[in-house]
């Protein structure tokens, strides 16, 4: 799977790297004896974030951390994927923030994001993820995304689907109206679900709330599912992982 996380700096990176955590404790296949998954998670973001993640961990890797800020992901996937006990079976990609008003890219970076979607976009089973929080504005901000996305969508080597699996993930949301009746959905989510259905997109079903252990684990290096592996963090990161798989066609 290509997983590409773009839009705003609201968790886009929180969500690369502990999606591509949770890919990587999760095996191949169903059998007892298969081997993890070999995940790569890619810097695009000339910011940097994951890549100051990964040099805060003391333990051994998850996953491998590469940089590539140029716009030529798309062209260099045969050597994006290559791995040294084999191919990749995921590369997350942390595209560079921004999507246009009220944020735009500066310094041609908007290349580079087009780059890391027509590389999932090209792959039978690529997902684009755009995480927005309920906030008027980032929804609001949701639509420049589009302009981004139509161009990409008419790349003459997009896959079948590609237009279903470019979703988009509510993000930090608050706790304060959270229930621990999973049946109940918090007004501010029934609020950014009902602007959301106006999109042209699907919206995920998982939701990720703003929790601390989501603030707390890059602190040491860490993804969430390592830090507090029972924490209300780590299981909604595992149904986002397992949700994307999902929607890629690819649910092992």
């Amino acid at each position: 799977m290509i997983l590409v996380f773009v839009g705003k700096s609201s968790g886009k990176t929180t969500n690369a790297v502990n999606v591509a955590g949770a890919l990587a404790q999760r095996p191949v296949s169903p059998r007892p004896s298969s081997r993890k998954r070999r995940v790569r998670l890619v810097n695009a973001d000339p910011q940097g974030s994951a890549a100051e993640w990964a040099a805060q961990r003391s333990e051994a890797p998850l996953f491998d951390v590469v940089d590539h800020i140029e716009p030529t992901i798309h062209k260099d996937l045969p050597r994006l994927l290559a791995g040294p006990d084999g191919p990749m079976d995921d590369l997350v990609i942390d595209a560079p923030a921004g999507t246009g008003r009220p944020m735009t890219i500066p310094d041609g970076r908007i290349r580079i994001t087009r780059s890391a979607i027509l590389a999932a976009i090209a792959d039978d089973h690529g997902v684009v993820v755009a995480p927005v929080t309920p906030s008027p504005w980032d929804l609001w901000a949701g639509d420049d995304l589009m302009q981004v996305l139509e161009e990409a969508w008419t790349f003459a080597g997009a896959a079948p689907r590609a237009r279903t699996r470019t979703v988009i993930l509510l993000n930090r949301v608050s706790t304060r109206e959270a229930s621990s009746d999973q049946r109940q959905v918090p007004k501010i989510v029934r609020a950014a679900r009902a602007r959301l259905a106006e999109a042209p997109l699907p919206l995920l079903k998982t939701v990720i709330h703003d929790r601390q252990d989501y603030v707390q684990a890059p602190a040491y290096g860490l993804t969430v599912t390592e830090y507090a592996p029972r924490g209300a963090a780590a299981a909604e990161v595992l149904a986002l992982t397992t949700e994307l798989l999902t929607v890629a066609g690819e649910n092992k």
